[in-house]
């Protein structure tokens, strides 16, 4: 008597088309994803076909799993690498500034793309200086990416303990800036004070961006003091930034930053360097400013018996201890971060 075949020819392409067609039924019972409800109808197929295939002998067959299994870990890297690809394009187009432009180098064997900018700026005392600055692009986006997703933990913390992961996260990813920074100080013979100077003129240089957290609008959406600024600029405005401030990296990357995106990468850049450096914050004023303990003279703040004197970082021309006149009351300032 001839053996019967049964469910032995039901083939395991047929199980994935019913897989997706099951699978999408499911969606609309269950609140999971389109490929959680498809990897759910899949492996619960194969499992039936497993136990159906050699009903006489009473085995289990594990090849339908198998093969379910490593279909689906393929697919999940495939669609993980297409996600990726598309997110760095996204990322990349929406917000690069037109001061950025790419350049390829080889690293260690390896031809890494980077953003880079031409910078010439001058400090607060005539002195001109001038370099190339890069990220590596792949840092800029899996930076924004951790970001991003980092972002809910740190939704009801301090100001402080999210600048100051900010600034330890994106430390190692500053290395080619930090490098031409110490170039610029090796050559220049630039003392301490000099050498701060340089670093926050670098930043002070930079157009300011108003950054949000929700998606920019037309500028006659905005109240008058945000409004003349984007009808003169429509670009000076990044939006869908956690907590309205944008990392470093990121920041280097595309030029887009307000008061505390620089006062964010000065305290980073300077505690890389050893500074005994702070970040003051005002509600009242609503803005973000620097502040370093280094011999000076003008407003300073006291803290734990030291004197850190402030700085202005979102204009050109202010130096170490002044402040525009609308922000000088300094008891409406408190310092929200030090790195002692």
């Amino acid at each position: 008597m001839a053996k019967k075949k049964g469910v032995g020819c039901f083939s395991f392409l047929a199980i994935v088309l019913v897989s997706v067609i099951g699978g999408s039924f499911i969606k609309g019972f269950l609140p999971v994803s389109t490929f959680t409800s498809f990897a759910i109808t899949l492996l619960t197929l194969s499992f039936i076909m497993g136990r159906s295939k050699n009903t006489e002998n009473n085995k289990f067959s594990w090849s339908y799993i198998l093969y379910s299994t490593f279909f689906l870990v393929s697919l999940f890297g495939l669609r993980h690498i297409i996600s990726n690809i598309t997110t760095s394009e996204e990322v990349l187009k929406l917000d690069i500034s037109e001061n950025i432009y790419r350049e390829t180098i080889f690293e260690k064997g390896d031809s890494i793309r980077l953003l880079s900018q031409n910078r010439h700026w001058s400090d607060n005392y005539g002195n001109s200086f001038k370099g190339n600055f890069s990220v590596r692009e792949k840092d800029y986006v899996s930076s924004k990416k951790e970001y991003h997703n980092s972002a809910q933990a740190y939704q009801r913390l301090p100001w402080g303990d999210l600048y100051q992961h900010l600034a330890t996260t994106d430390t190692p990813r500053l290395d080619l800036i930090l490098k031409k920074l110490k170039e610029i100080k090796t050559t220049n013979t630039l003392n301490q004070f000099e050498f701060a100077d340089m670093v926050v003129t670098f930043i002070q240089d930079i157009p300011y961006s108003f950054v949000f957290e929700n998606p920019c609008k037309s500028a006659d959406q905005y109240e008058e003091s945000i409004r003349v600024v984007l009808e003169s600029c429509p670009d000076c405005c990044i939006g869908n930034i956690p907590h309205g401030i944008q990392n470093p990296v990121g920041f280097m990357g595309n030029l887009k930053g307000d008061c505390d995106t620089r006062t964010v990468i000065i305290y980073t850049i300077l505690s890389y360097f050893g500074y005994d450096v702070a970040i003051l914050n005002s509600d009242y004023y609503r803005h973000s400013i620097l502040g370093l303990n280094i011999p000076g003279k003008g407003a300073y703040k006291l803290h734990q018996g030291k004197r850190y004197y402030i700085w202005e970082t979102t204009n050109k021309y202010f130096t170490l201890g002044t402040l525009p006149n609308n922000f000088k009351n300094i008891n409406h300032w408190y310092i929200v971060l030090t790195n002692t």
